[in-house]
């Protein structure tokens, strides 16, 4: 029976004279020629991968590792004068992930990162500054963009439910329930938390470009139901990656590691360099721009396929593709790949026309509300302007910016 990964290591960061620790557990061989970082969400814990450790121990595939970033679970909460930020998480995982490479015992060896939603956000940040230390990654219902509406609605389901209203928050209940800081909690609520620097226009915050010179494989495991990794994201996503994305029916943001979740990260550290797709039955696999691949039924499970090709098959149309995506998303038609019906788009129009009234709707309400409007653009965040913009035009908030955009959009011709 594999052993659970109960037992609690630190890795300790001295910043200034001031020590602090970062929790974080394993198992596996320090001798194995693969290790998997797995870093947690925006306030979860090292334990959102307990399940996951538990079957890579029984595979004896690698070294995995689950950290908690500070403030969280049973790493140290930062002192008064630090602040909570992307940028200082980043910092953190960069000397852990040294500190994990140092610890291990074969040299040299493939190292994968396996990032839930913003933990996502951090790994392409992490594989990018890596200096082709990271072999691969694998984010969880995160993708190569992020919309602003699913912002501001990650505030209504954060800690899923904690978040319910602004009138009913109670800083301290959440954290306790979360296993989290106060001040965690109080800083992901700023928009001053992600400071690290990404493209953006009027639908969202862009991260093709930071991730557009890793040579290695990036997987996406999607959520079904995902308020943040939407169908949009996911073709998005294909374009670049095709095949390579795990849909997980029925389940909201993020994705559980359940067992279907679990087999397609470890066929990942084994297979590092193919691009493999395990899918539903009921999926639809939308034609590749490339050769079609052969599809083969998996040996004992007549409800899902696999999907493989070669990575040197795949390489020269990444590229093609990552170049005409990263020149300048801001630019990017939002829905070039879509294989829909005239009918099913206009249906579709309808329902952005509808959220996008919603959404005004919920900002408008909110304008009184501390940080609200600041949720669409953190302070100093570039944006794209508009040709014909004037000055004053450039100023306004994006808020409004997106409001003018998508009345004139859908208003009658």
């Amino acid at each position: 029976m594999a052993s659970k990964p109960e037992l609690i290591h630190r890795f300790v960061i001295g910043q200034s004279g001031v020590k602090r620790s970062l929790a974080y557990s394993e198992v596996g061989d320090k001798r194995s020629e693969q290790i998997l970082i797995c870093i947690p969400g925006i306030l979860e814990t090292r334990d959102t991968f307990s399940t996951l450790l538990e079957k890579v121990d029984e595979a004896a595939t690698c070294r995995a590792v689950s950290v908690d970033l500070c403030g969280r679970g049973d790493s140290d909460s930062l002192e008064h004068s630090d602040i909570y930020s992307m940028k200082l998480y980043l910092s953190d995982l960069e000397l852990f992930l040294n500190h994990i490479k140092e610890t291990h015992l074969t040299k040299p060896v493939k190292i994968h990162l396996l990032g839930t939603s913003m933990g996502g956000i951090l790994a392409m940040y992490l594989a990018a500054g890596s200096h082709n230390v990271v072999s691969s990654v694998i984010l969880n219902d995160v993708g190569l963009s992020l919309p602003w509406w699913s912002i501001y609605k990650l505030f209504g389901t954060m800690g899923k439910g904690a978040f319910k209203t602004a009138a009913s928050l109670d800083i301290n209940d959440i954290a306790r329930s979360l296993r989290v800081s106060p001040a965690a909690v109080r800083a992901v609520q700023d928009p001053a938390h992600f400071d690290l620097p990404y493209k953006s226009d009027l639908m969202g915050m862009r991260f093709a470009n930071i991730v557009q010179n890793f040579k290695g494989p990036i997987s996406l495991i999607h959520a079904q139901d995902s308020v943040i990794c939407t169908a949009m994201q996911v073709d998005e996503f294909q374009k670049i990656y095709p095949h390579s994305v795990l849909e997980v029916p029925d389940v909201e943001h993020p994705a559980p590691y359940n067992g279907l979740v679990c087999e397609f990260v470890i066929s990942k550290i084994m297979t590092p360099g193919s691009a493999t797709k395990i899918v539903s039955a009921n999926d639809v696999i939308k034609p590749a721009p490339v050769a079609q691949p052969k599809l083969k039924s998996a040996p004992g499970s007549p409800s899902r396929r696999i999907v493989q090709e070669s990575a040197d098959e795949t390489v020269p149309q990444k590229v093609q593709l990552q170049q005409s995506l990263d020149v300048n998303p801001e630019q990017m038609p939002l829905f070039t790949n879509l294989t829909i019906d005239s009918k099913s788009l206009e249906e579709s129009v309808h329902q952005i026309a509808e959220m996008s009234t919603q959404i005004m709707n919920q900002y408008t309400q909110a304008q009184n509300v501390q940080g609200i409007e600041g949720l669409a653009a953190p302070q100093g965040a570039p944006r794209h302007s508009e040709p014909g913009e004037s000055e004053q035009q450039r100023a306004r908030p994006i808020y409004h910016r997106w409001k003018s955009a998508v009345t004139n959009l859908f208003k009658p011709k």
